[in-house]
């Protein structure tokens, strides 16, 4: 994945959980971590990523229906 793919997929509202995959697997981005909980978007999960160019973004994915409960 290049760099303008991954930011296609950063800059979604709402990300699934099969397109955080692709991230994660992605060789530029080099860390993801839990992001804190956003009272305006209960119903998704926030994570935030670390590029290798020092570039930090945060991505929502929505969360499945056992998520919804946690």
């Amino acid at each position: 994945m290049n760099y303008h793919e991954l930011m296609k997929i950063i800059d979604k509202e709402v990300i699934s959980t099969k397109e955080l995959r692709q991230i994660t697997d992605c060789e530029l981005v080099t860390e993801v971590l839990d992001g804190k909980p956003d009272p305006r978007r209960p119903k998704c999960k926030k994570y935030d990523l670390k590029l290798e160019n020092g570039e930090i973004y945060y991505v929502y994915v929505k969360k499945g229906l056992f998520g919804l409960f946690n």
